[in-house]
């Protein structure tokens, strides 16, 4: 065992020749890479990098390194993707959503690789962690309907390749029957999400002239189109229209007027997921986590149906 000076006098001299330890070496000799790989699709007008950066960080406290990849919708769910991270050698694997193929969950089992699916509430296949969509979406409608709203809009990602987006519909349509809520068919329009994307869905919207008094958007990208695109109209917002969103984004306290929107925990699902994976990558016993809580979040964007 080498003395404290020694120590540091080795430190000092490969701080200053900019040695490199031979991380293929150490892994041959650990059997271990440090490292975790994760498939995320691209981030675009969405708060993925929020829940990347969460994993990312509870990674990096015990020494893990994240390997990303962030492929475009389309291509998500490739299995291809997930063998080049395999053979990469990843210790574990995160992955978003639980709905994934078959050869996915074939490969895990076959490398006895350790994963967890994330933003997910339930897998007969892996551990889960993620919210209740139902929730969220229950906190919208009972907030619309006590400020007096019948009739509604929604703006929201394509349900038919977008798991979350079809959750936080389906969660809504559910919520908002047992309010006596009423989603204007005129007034639903599945699109992409970001900014312009809301902008141009709340016009074409506005160009119908239906008689919704409030519009839900998926996220609050798309809100903060939708409220663009009412101001450009001259539509006060909230006394003409309500605009409701889901995620509580930086910015939502700051758009004009500020935006009513459901918190969800998404840097709670970045960082809890990388604790499960390095509690198994550890060996200590670990238990599936419970659901993260969702909070309504009121602001100036919405109040008493006109």
């Amino acid at each position: 065992m080498i003395g404290e000076a020694t120590r540091l006098r080795v430190l000092a001299a490969a701080e200053r020749l900019g040695y490199v330890p031979n991380g293929a070496a150490r892994a041959l000799a650990m059997r271990k890479t440090l490292t975790v790989g994760a498939v995320v699709p691209r981030f675009g007008g969405s708060s993925f990098p929020t829940l990347v950066q969460a994993l990312e960080t509870s990674l990096a406290a015990e020494g893990y390194t994240l390997l990303l990849s962030a492929p475009d919708h389309s291509r998500a769910n490739d299995p291809a993707i997930l063998r080049v991270l395999l053979e990469r050698g990843v210790d574990a694997v995160a992955l978003l959503g639980s709905e994934q193929p078959p050869q996915v969950f074939a490969m895990l089992e076959a490398h006895r690789i350790p994963f967890v699916l994330m933003w997910a509430e339930h897998s007969d296949h892996g551990v889960c962690v993620g919210f209740d969509e139902r929730e969220g979406a229950g906190l919208v409608a009972n907030h619309l309907a006590a400020e007096g709203h019948q009739q509604i809009g929604f703006i929201g990602g394509r349900i038919a390749d977008n798991e979350r987006a079809r959750r936080r519909f389906n969660g809504l349509m559910e919520a908002a029957a047992r309010r006596g809520l009423v989603l204007n068919a005129d007034a639903h329009i599945e699109t992409e999400y970001g900014f312009r994307q809301g902008f141009d869905a709340m016009s074409r919207v506005l160009a119908l002239k239906t008689s919704i008094t409030a519009m839900v958007c998926g996220n609050d990208y798309l809100a903060a189109g939708a409220l663009a695109a009412l101001d450009a109209a001259s539509i006060d917002v909230p006394t003409m229209m309500s605009v409701m969103g889901f995620n509580d984004n930086d910015f939502a306290p700051y758009l004009h007027p500020p935006l009513t929107t459901v918190r969800l925990p998404i840097y709670g699902i970045g960082e809890g997921a990388g604790r499960y994976l390095i509690g198994l990558l550890t060996g200590q016993r670990q238990e599936p986590p419970p659901l993260l809580p969702v909070e309504l979040i009121v602001r100036g964007s919405t109040c008493a149906a006109p």
